[in-house]
């Protein structure tokens, strides 16, 4: 099983010291043979204190403390190279005595989980997992760890490690509902998922789902106060995917009756405008643009798209100026290419110049400004 956020847990390791067992050595385990080179056995570095004080540090070591860190470094690091070898160990350990791998994974996670230590929680509950892919339980478990580790990082203030673990909660979860379409807490928590990305639709389909599938009252209750309070933000998303597939007068059908409730939701005009200026009414897509402006003055992407249209209704002077406006707050080769053509347009040859030329300094691969440095090029032979 792959894991998105080893890399958060390797440091983890620190707590863990290793301690070369050889095979002619005093320890032994029925059923498990040390190889010949001997095998680099992890301890955690608390257990090893107390032995050096308790002076038991390797002529006494413990099966338990050994088994315990060597579930501890697969749950860091699944791809460890000594991870074979104690995986037979811990099998070995099972047959000899009563002791558990899973339940004690398990035990270790919901322990550290209540004492609000949730990186260890998580580290034993992966370690499950990788153990035993198969425990649909454990993935849940894991995913919902996932979840409290996010936030410790967003209150940290690092939004990239709260995104790496919520990414990893919810692959996890679409993989619970493949393996098992009747789980319905996975539904519950993917829907939470999909709705913090955006994907409204997905995440009302999930809960529907979710609801289906039987849940206590009280969940069914907030999943049905969630998807009711979200109908026009998927509305507004059936509404911007028609619009995206060139289906513009059905995504405009999805998308006015929004207008009249969150007629300052510039999103929405935004997605309007764009479908009025694809189906070429020009005058209609200028005046959702010019809404825009009014509540965001400096919205790049408004600013570009109005001054397309102007340059189309051969409203040279407007287009001009909208793109120098846009150009000013985004250095963009695009933005340039488009002030430079548009100058281009009104016979300013020397504006023109200097703004595809920049453009072409930005990014010389990009194929839109290496088509406008030919036709500035043309344009400087005739």
């Amino acid at each position: 099983m792959k894991f998105k956020i080893d890399k958060y847990l390797l440091k983890k390791t620190e707590e863990l010291a290793f301690i070369t067992v050889k095979k002619e050595g005093e320890f032994h385990l029925d059923g498990y043979e040390i190889p010949k080179e001997g095998l680099n056995v992890p301890i955690k570095n608390e257990v090893l204190v107390k032995g050096i004080k308790e002076k038991t540090a390797q002529d006494g070591l413990n099966s338990i403390s050994i088994a315990d860190a060597m579930i501890y470094i697969i749950g860091i690091d699944p791809e460890f190279r000594y991870n074979d070898e104690y995986k037979k160990f811990l099998t070995a350990l099972e047959k000899k005595v009563n002791f558990n791998v899973r339940s004690y994974a398990g035990y270790m996670s919901r322990k550290y989980f209540e004492l609000g230590e949730t990186t260890d929680s998580l580290i034993y509950i992966k370690a499950l997992v990788t153990l035993y892919p198969d425990d649909i339980e454990g993935l849940y478990n894991y995913a919902i760890v996932c979840q409290e580790v996010a936030t410790s990082y967003q209150k940290d203030g690092d939004a990239k490690g709260m995104n790496a673990f919520l990414l990893e909660a919810g692959e996890k979860l679409e993989k619970i509902i493949n393996m098992d379409e009747n789980f319905a807490l996975a539904y519950y928590h993917l829907g939470y998922h999909y709705y913090n990305q955006s994907q409204y639709i997905k995440a009302k389909v999930i809960w529907e789902e979710a609801i289906k599938h039987g849940l206590d009252e009280d969940i069914i209750a907030e999943i049905q106060e969630n998807i009711g309070k979200m109908d026009y933000k998927v509305q507004y998303e059936e509404g911007y995917s028609l619009v995206f597939q060139g289906k513009f007068e059905e995504g405009l059908d999805k998308l006015l009756p929004l207008e009249e409730q969150y007629g300052d939701w510039w999103n929405l005009l935004f997605i309007i405008g764009i479908a009025y200026k694809n189906m070429g009414e020009m005058d209609r897509a200028i005046h959702y643009f010019d809404k825009i402006l009014i509540i965001k003055p400096n919205q790049v992407d408004t600013l570009v798209e109005l001054a397309l249209c102007e340059a189309s209704s051969f409203n040279m002077e407007r287009a001009v100026e909208l793109l120098e406006q846009a150009a000013k707050i985004k250095e963009d080769p695009e933005i340039l290419c488009n002030l430079g053509m548009a100058y281009l347009n009104t016979g300013n040859i020397d504006d023109a110049i200097y703004y595809i030329e920049r453009a072409y300094e930005l990014n010389p691969e990009d194929e839109i400004t290496i088509a406008c440095m030919r036709e500035l090029d043309n344009y400087r032979v005739n």
